[in-house]
């Protein structure tokens, strides 16, 4: 069996590309495909893994580019697979809407070929555009429908939220419901001395993160030990953000910018955090920061937005909600954990209960149920041999 997968990539550590990351290589330790190929986008430079035991990583598409999409297609009608899956976001190809939308259309192109099943991690049009500062205008919505529309033509969809599988079902969509899940096998790390929160996400407007250092800084005065960690790439929509924060705020005390931070050193990340902080003013899908939280035993806080308080509820998730936009609600949250090791032990060990039900082996299992239903739709006399689940 030959698998193609189409994603972003590391050395760019994007959500969607550590996710895809994380799974191709579950996929690959399952000894059930004969050939992996990945067709990766990620920038020229920086170290790339070559030890996830592929076949091939092909680093043959960049974000940007109007070149994608015939380059990817290009690369798949040579390598002739057996099934292709794509790893989607809605900025994956790019911050212009014209690159951006050109890539999109890829998935559609490769399935008139071979049995394709996409992974869509956001459904732009449930989010809040105005909050998310969507391109666009008074069109937004119109674009948004029309990404979902281009974005949802394969064999199998598959949704890291229930309610996006079932809101897309209900309007004629094969879809199958993969959480996102833990990228590691759990752990529950001892906490250190340090008394340090982190904030690990794209930078970006609506991330919440100016609201954070708000509430940051009026902490200080109570707990003049506490520190912040600011880590993660910036967006492509917004490219100059996270300098322009940097620059704003440089003269505050605490805060420690690491900006992209590679695959092997997001374990220890989490092992100096007492706390994961989700400050999010919008939301456009699930969060891989949640479930990392989970895996390594981290408490979280967050904003009590729809797509949070869903995922939590699907996953049997504990957080400490505050307010939407509250800064004082915000520094409430974290006091409250900060102040009660008991509290936080006992969202953490709940947490990490119910990740056990999502370790990569069960995430591996329902992507190859999903693979067999698009070869079963296309008529294809192959199949992969189903794992147990975890």
């Amino acid at each position: 069996m030959h698998l193609v997968i189409v994603s972003p990539f590391p050395p760019s550590i994007t959500g969607i590309g550590q996710y895809g990351y994380h799974v191709t290589r579950s996929l690959a330790n399952s000894g059930l495909f004969s050939q992996l190929t990945i067709l990766a986008g990620s920038i020229k430079n920086g170290q790339r893994p070559n030890h996830l035991g592929l076949t091939e990583i092909d680093y043959c598409w960049q974000p940007d580019s109007l070149n994608a999409r015939r380059t990817i297609l290009s690369r798949v009608k040579r390598l002739n697979p057996d099934l292709i899956w794509f790893n989607l976001g809605a900025s994956i190809f790019g911050k212009s809407p014209l690159s951006n939308l050109s890539g999109l259309f890829t998935p559609m192109s490769a399935a008139r070929m071979f049995p394709t099943v996409v992974t869509l991690h956001e459904v732009v049009e449930l989010a809040d555009l105005r909050a998310l500062n969507a391109p666009g205008g008074s069109l937004a919505p119109l674009g948004a429908r029309l990404l979902t529309s281009i974005a949802t033509q394969a064999d199998v969809v598959c949704l890291t939220m229930q309610h996006y599988a079932d809101w897309l079902s209900a309007r004629g969509v094969d879809c199958a419901h993969i959480p996102i899940g833990a990228y590691h096998e759990p752990e529950l790390l001892n906490e250190t001395d340090a008394c340090e929160l982190l904030f690990f996400t794209t930078l970006a407007p609506y991330k919440g993160l100016e609201l954070l250092i708000e509430a940051f800084t009026g902490l200080r005065s109570e707990y003049p030990h506490l520190r912040l960690t600011i880590a993660g790439t910036t967006h492509t929509r917004f490219p100059n953000y996270a300098q322009e924060l940097k620059t704003r705020f440089n003269e505050t005390h605490g805060i420690q910018w690491l900006g992209q931070i590679s695959e092997d050193d997001v374990k220890d990340l989490f092992r100096r955090a007492r706390i994961v902080i989700l400050p999010y003013a919008a939301s456009t899908g699930s969060s891989s920061v949640l479930y990392q939280a989970a895996t390594w035993g981290r408490a979280v806080v967050a904003s009590d937005l729809h797509e949070i308080r869903k995922m939590t509820l699907e996953n049997n998730l504990q957080v400490e909600f505050f307010e939407n936009n509250s800064v004082e609600k915000l520094c409430d949250s974290i006091q409250r954990l900060l102040n009660s090791p008991s509290l936080r032990r006992s969202q953490t060990q709940h947490n990490f209960n119910s990740i056990q039900q999502l370790r990569p082996k069960a995430t591996c299992y329902r992507y190859i149920k999903a693979f067999n239903r698009a070869l079963e739709k296309r008529q294809s006399a192959k199949r992969i041999p189903l794992l147990e689940s975890a």
